[in-house]
């Protein structure tokens, strides 16, 4: 009898781990009350992230849409409380259909510990910058955001604006080069130095002498862990294994940062590899039976694209619930070039003006589920030099050659959002882009680094 009731009694346990629990207790109690943690370090990105993440829990982009072009502002509000209400409803076993909860102002002071208020988990950001052609910033991007993460915040007195965190980098191009890294790590460095306030500095301490540079930038690059699997199912087996590595103290020095960032560059690396698989693989299942292929695909006995990706993206979304860190991956999108509406100009363009503003529509390059799993999709490349005009003399062209050619070191890139689908966004998310310039910022790439302009607004 007893034994029974002991059963009974462990078969109504609920396991959870510890790294469960920790992310659970982030989510419900923030460290600082009010602010919540940058989203991705960069504030153009996090800000357009925010647009396209603020939304109601457990209502789809296309249900919003659907109330922004149909319902009147009053049964808007009234639908979003409908929305809430439900929310909530699920966490309370006890709630009757319809009953209002005890806490719906915007006092935040108890949000967290009132057993009858909803409490929302906000999404890891999923990033995907996609271009054309090659060689258009985004693996520059990527140092970027790579440096911001793995520098610390603070350093002799001076804000350098960084995150402490860890990040994994998947280089599936096997194009990763640590030396760049560190020059954009380090014009990131002298910035903070060269913008800090002089009377706030110690005269008696030497900053950023070589050896302290030396040191700083070899303790941050530590926190970059990266992998370089060999195809898609190489990449699917270490992410599969990557929390393990991660809880491995004894095998990395970065115990002590949260993961910040995924990276996985390129994820289009192995695409064509993947196709002439799944097309050998459906050549080799004819003539047999559905029961046999269903059987063999069950048992993972036959290769299956769609089948691969959905366990790449699965594991992925794993990983983000575990850690709460951001992904972020590239694609290159080789089946043409993008399409572009012009915003207008008047007159003809001088030989130094840029080309007229465009906006990128890239089709996304991979196939199911990776179409639905980016929350922001850019689009980057390197803005084009106007060419010599065919009528130009010799002279005038030796003339102008120096004056062209500083453009051209100036290493001028842009990144749009990508404005594929836009036709299915809500009211909100496209007023939202366009008030961040349209969804476009410039970023630029030198030899001494990368550098992103702050926002005006």
């Amino acid at each position: 009898m007893a034994a029974s009731l002991g059963d009974t009694s462990l078969a109504d346990i609920h396991h959870e781990g510890l790294d469960q629990l920790l992310n659970d207790l982030a989510n419900v109690y923030p460290t600082s009350p009010g602010q919540q943690q940058p989203l991705l370090g960069v504030p153009v990105i996090d800000a357009l992230l925010e647009v396209f993440m603020q939304r109601l829990p457990g209502m789809s982009i296309e249900t919003e849409r659907q109330l922004n072009d149909t319902a009147l502002p009053e049964q808007i509000v009234t639908e979003d409380e409908e929305v809430l209400l439900r929310h909530e409803n699920l966490d309370d076993e006890t709630a009757a259909p319809g009953d209002r909860p005890a806490q719906v102002g915007r006092d935040s002071s108890n949000v967290f510990i009132s057993s009858s208020t909803p409490r929302h988990k906000r999404p890891s950001p999923v990033v995907e910058i996609s271009s054309s052609l090659s060689g258009a910033g985004k693996t520059q991007l990527l140092y970027y955001m790579t440096a911001r993460a793995i520098l610390p915040r603070n350093y002799g007195g001076i804000s350098i604006g960084g995150l402490e965190a860890a990040m994994v980098w998947m280089d599936a191009d096997d194009r990763f080069d640590v030396y760049r890294l560190k020059c954009v790590a380090r014009e990131l460095l002298r910035q903070a130095r060269e913008s800090t306030d002089e009377d706030i500095l110690d005269e008696d301490t030497e900053f950023f002498s070589d050896a302290q540079l030396a040191e700083l930038l070899t303790s941050s690059i530590q926190h970059v862990h990266v992998f370089r699997p060999q195809s898609s199912t190489a990449l699917l087996a270490t992410l599969c294994t990557l929390d393990k590595y991660l809880y491995d103290l004894s095998r990395h020095h970065s115990a002590s940062r949260p993961l910040h960032m995924l990276v996985i560059d390129s994820v289009t690396a192995y695409l064509w590899k993947d196709k002439l698989r799944d097309e050998l693989a459906r050549t080799e299942e004819i003539g047999r039976s559905r029961a046999e292929i269903d059987q063999q695909r069950a048992l993972k006995q036959t290769f299956h694209l769609s089948d691969l990706y959905a366990e790449i993206v699965n594991d992925l979304k794993r990983l983000q619930g575990r850690f709460g860190c951001a992904v972020i991956y590239t694609t290159t999108v080789s089946s043409g070039r993008p399409s572009a509406s012009n915003t207008g100009q008047s007159g003809p363009p001088g030989p130094y003006d840029r080309l007229p503003s465009k906006t990128p529509s890239l089709r996304p390059a991979l196939p199911a589920p990776w179409g639905t799993f980016p929350i922001l999709r850019l689009v980057v490349h390197r803005d084009a030099v106007r060419p010599f005009p065919p009528a130009m003399s010799a002279h005038d062209a030796r003339r102008d050659a120096s004056m062209r050619q500083s453009v051209v070191r100036q290493g001028k890139f842009s990144a749009w959002v990508n404005a594929w689908g836009r036709e299915e966004w809500p009211r909100r998310v496209i007023d939202g882009v366009n008030w961040y310039n349209g969804g476009c910022f410039p970023f630029y790439v030198r030899a001494t680094g990368v550098e992103i302009p702050q926002p005006d607004n």
